[in-house]
Formats: C-alpha cells, structure tokens, sequence
C-alpha cells in the first residue's frame, strides 16, 4: 500500500523504489538516497503505528504530505489453491490486526508475519507451495501472479491507512492546511495542560495528539501533535514558538 499512496501523491511516473524497512525509508531519505519517502503511520481500524513516530524523532525528518488510501486486505495464493489447500498465512504485523474476526475462523492455520504485505505475496508467488496464502492488495495479485481467494477479510469495511510524505528538509507547499509538531515537556504537574491551552486559546484544530517514550530518559515522553493551519500565515508565529 506504501506505493499505492506514492503513486496517488506524485504520480505514476514518479520514480520509485522500493526498501525493505521504514529504517531504511528514513536513513535512504536522511542520507540523500531519495527526495521523499512514502510510510504509514495511523491506520482508521488499528490506530497509531508507533514504530515510525519513533523514526520520526531518530532521524529529524519532516512531514511535508499525506496521502489516505482505502485499504481492501485480500487473501492471495497460487493459482489452483483454494481455501482448503491453505495451512499458512503470512502477511504485515498490521494484516493480521486488520484481518482478526476473519482468521479468528481459520484457527489452525500458521501465521507468519513478513516486513510488508508485498513481500509476503512475492514469498507466496516465489515458494511454488499451494498450502501457502498472504494477506495483501489486490495490486500485489496482479504483480506476483496470484489468485485472489477471497477479498475484503478486514473487519473494518471503512478501512483507511493514512501515509506521510517525509523529507529531510522542510517544504511548505502554499495550499498546505495541517501542521505537525513534535515538543517535549518538563516533567511537572500541569505542564501538558499549559501546552494544550496554547491551541484553544488560539482557536485552533488539534486533530492528532500522541506520545512516544524518551528511550534515554525513563518515563519521559515526547510528544507529536497534529493541528490545522498554515505556516504561511503569521497568525500562527506566536504559537510555533
């Protein structure tokens, strides 16, 4: 799905290329190896991807785009197998999430979980073994050559993963109507509240608040916020700084 929203960002022609990690997405793009890097980070049905917030704080890079992609997970496998051939899954820590109530009514089948759901296709494709199935796209079907056996197994039918655009500088498109933040506080009663009171004072849409651990400062947090607005305009000077 990660280039699905590439494709739905940049376009088609855009020239793309495909790592194995969301650590080597952030260290290609911090390093210069590409201009962007396309990685999911909040799913409607499963929630926050943690991993690549925490990216977000190691490597300093920016968000500068998203992009939402309606998400149909599929049960793909070899041509000539059919559920009853079928006694190992493999798929995306988040495909097995997505896809519980489903596999809930297959309970001896092996799941193992792969890097990305396009990966597990390819594993699928490539194995040759008919008791074999993935849980991924139905573009992955196309590209490996595979069955779809059954489609839209994701418990929810309203299924969004939202993916961000990020870049090791900053851009600021013109027509740019969200801004992402991360901050940390001191560890004090009311600090976060204090934070928070910035916002509603300056009338403004939080539309997003986690936190994230401090790996080198035990029970310390950091934190990312999304809100609306543009740093174009310089109403919002008082409240970025």
């Amino acid at each position: 799905y990660c280039e699905e929203a590439a494709i739905r960002f940049f376009g088609e022609k855009c020239n793309r290329m495909n790592l194995k990690t969301w650590d080597g997405v952030f260290r290609g793009v911090k390093e210069g190896f590409g201009d962007y890097g396309v990685v999911p980070i909040e799913n409607s049905s499963t929630g926050s991807i943690s991993d690549v917030y925490d990216l977000l704080g190691q490597f300093g890079c920016h968000i500068v785009g998203e992009q939402l992609v309606r998400v149909d997970q599929c049960l793909l496998a070899l041509p000539g197998a059919n559920m009853g051939t079928i006694t190992d899954v493999y798929t995306h820590e988040q495909g097995f999430r997505q896809c519980r109530s489903f596999l809930a009514s297959y309970p001896k089948w092996g799941q193992h979980e792969m890097v990305n759901t396009a990966l597990a296709a390819r594993f699928v494709s490539e194995s040759g073994d008919k008791s074999k199935a993935a849980i991924a796209s139905r573009r992955a079907a196309e590209l490996y050559d595979l069955d779809i056996l059954q489609t839209s197994i994701n418990e929810n039918r309203n299924n969004y993963t939202r993916f961000i655009i990020v870049a090791a500088d900053p851009r600021y498109p013109a027509g740019a109507d969200k801004i992402s933040v991360r901050f940390t506080l001191p560890h004090v009663g009311g600090s976060l509240c204090r934070m928070l009171q910035i916002f509603a004072r300056a009338g403004l849409n939080l539309e997003k608040l986690e936190s994230r651990p401090i790996p080198e400062d035990s029970w310390s947090y950091s934190f990312y916020a999304d809100f609306t607005g543009n740093l174009q305009q310089g109403d919002l000077d008082p409240v970025i700084r």
